[in-house]
């Protein structure tokens, strides 16, 4: 009985082999018909049809969840023994066949991927590199964050960029796809990382269009760092374009530089004014002022004709933006309170990052208070200071500071230590930043 058993089993198993291997046949015929193939999945058998475990009509194919396991078994048996077998044009064909099948199922299989990367170098074939961003664009349909897919497709683009000069339209097919998979895939960091790792590619006027094409997009996704990263990204490209020799060709790409960072300065407040309380416009912020301040500084011609200098007036500008979010009336959701807090951070970022302007600035401050009644009206606790009577549990020491609720970023405390004398004022301003930022990390 148990030899029959045995032998029972082994059937089985030999049975479930050959119908795995079966539908990756199957899978594989379907694959290479139509390169346009868009995969999916579904979960029971149609009752007409109940041991089709393969759909494929108008370039949809969907596979029957009840077959994958065994269809993944034998794609990567099938993918094991084409890399074990010996050298040749055969064994190349079906190490292709197999992987991209396997990758379909898996894609972060690692060494699927390599062994590919070994078979496409051999001889250049752009048709080949083509098919295998068509084949990671397939993929990244489905499983958008996928970084060895998109490792996998900057190492083709980096490989058509050596044998051809002009990538500028596979840069802005590329472009676009990122785009497209950023629509579908919110807060997708990968995908914008990877448009981040094209900009060397582009050529300056694509540069520019893509500053201009983003606008749009980061205006209705003001929430979302990423995609503000992307921009200033752009902007510091265009920046490094201008570091060439002084010609006029030079001069006028300096000065166009220099009004797109007037004009995003502008578009940035704009923003900032509509959209309450979002932290990834001041950050945006930071990286421009920071630029533009050391610019006007080390420029020439600082010096208005009523004998102002421009710094001075840039500082009045943004203490003005500074004093109207102090100002702002109170809303049901609490936006206006966060915005007054990264407002006065704001400010004390820049006097800490440029200490140049840091006399200007609290001269400029005067309309509104010191640096430090400006913190202490966006952060409430400062005001227990004066008192000692803190309602919170906390110890203060030169490295690290304890709460009984929520910790502050060690570097914002020695940030605000350098600006309040004693520990106990620095603890109450650390520990009501951090309540800020804790409530600041919302989807």
């Amino acid at each position: 009985m148990e030899q029959e058993a045995v032998t029972a089993l082994v059937a089985d198993q030999e049975e479930v082999a050959q119908l795995g291997e079966g539908i990756l046949h199957h899978f594989e015929e379907i694959l290479h018909q139509d390169p346009l193939i868009q995969t999916g999945y579904w979960t029971s058998q149609a009752p007409e049809c109940p041991r089709r475990y393969l759909w494929c009509k108008d370039h949809k194919l969907a596979i029957s969840m009840e077959i994958l396991p065994k269809l993944y078994r034998a794609a990567r048996h099938a993918y094991s023994n084409s890399a074990a077998a010996k050298d040749g044009p055969l064994m190349e064909i079906d190490l292709m066949r197999h992987s991209k099948a396997l990758l379909i199922l898996c894609p972060d299989m690692l060494t699927a991927w390599n062994s590919r990367k070994m078979v496409l170098p051999v001889n250049y074939d752009f048709t080949k590199l083509k098919d295998e961003l068509q084949l990671c664009a397939l993929i990244l349909s489905y499983s958008p964050k996928n970084e060895s897919t998109w490792s996998h497709r900057r190492w083709v683009i980096k490989k058509v960029s050596e044998h051809n000069q002009d990538v500028s339209e596979l840069i802005e097919r590329e472009s676009v796809l990122v785009k497209e998979i950023a629509e579908k895939s919110k807060m997708n960091y990968r995908a914008w990382r990877h448009r981040c790792w094209l900009i060397p590619y582009m050529t300056r006027e694509q540069v520019l269009n893509e500053l201009k094409k983003s606008t749009r997009w980061n205006e209705l996704h003001v929430a979302d760092n990423c995609c503000f990263h992307y921009r200033r990204s752009l902007l510091l490209a265009l920046l490094d374009s201008c570091h060439v020799e002084d010609t006029e060709d030079s001069l006028d790409r300096k000065s166009e530089v220099h009004l797109l960072w007037k004009e995003e300065l502008t578009w940035n407040e704009m923003l900032i004014r509509r959209y309450q309380g979002r932290e990834s416009l001041w950050i945006h912020r930071r990286f421009l002022s920071q630029w533009w301040v050391r610019f006007l500084l080390s420029s020439e011609e600082t010096e208005c004709a009523a004998g102002t200098s421009l710094v001075d007036l840039f500082l009045a500008q943004e203490i003005y933006l500074l004093s109207d979010c102090l100002n702002a009336p109170a809303d049901e959701f609490g936006e206006a309170c966060v915005q007054t807090e990264l407002a006065a951070l704001y400010i004390l970022w820049i006097s800490k990052q440029v200490p140049a302007v840091k006399l200007k600035l609290e001269k400029r401050l005067h309309s509104v208070g010191s640096l430090e009644d400006v913190l202490a009206r966006a952060c409430p606790l400062l005001k227990a200071e004066q008192g000692h009577a803190l309602q919170h549990t906390y110890r203060v020491t030169d490295e690290t500071t304890t709460y009984d609720r929520c910790d502050a970023p060690l570097n914002l405390l020695i940030l605000i230590k350098g600006l309040f004398g004693t520990p106990t004022a620095a603890a109450a301003a650390a520990y009501s930043v951090g309540h800020c930022l804790c409530r600041l990390r919302r989807p």
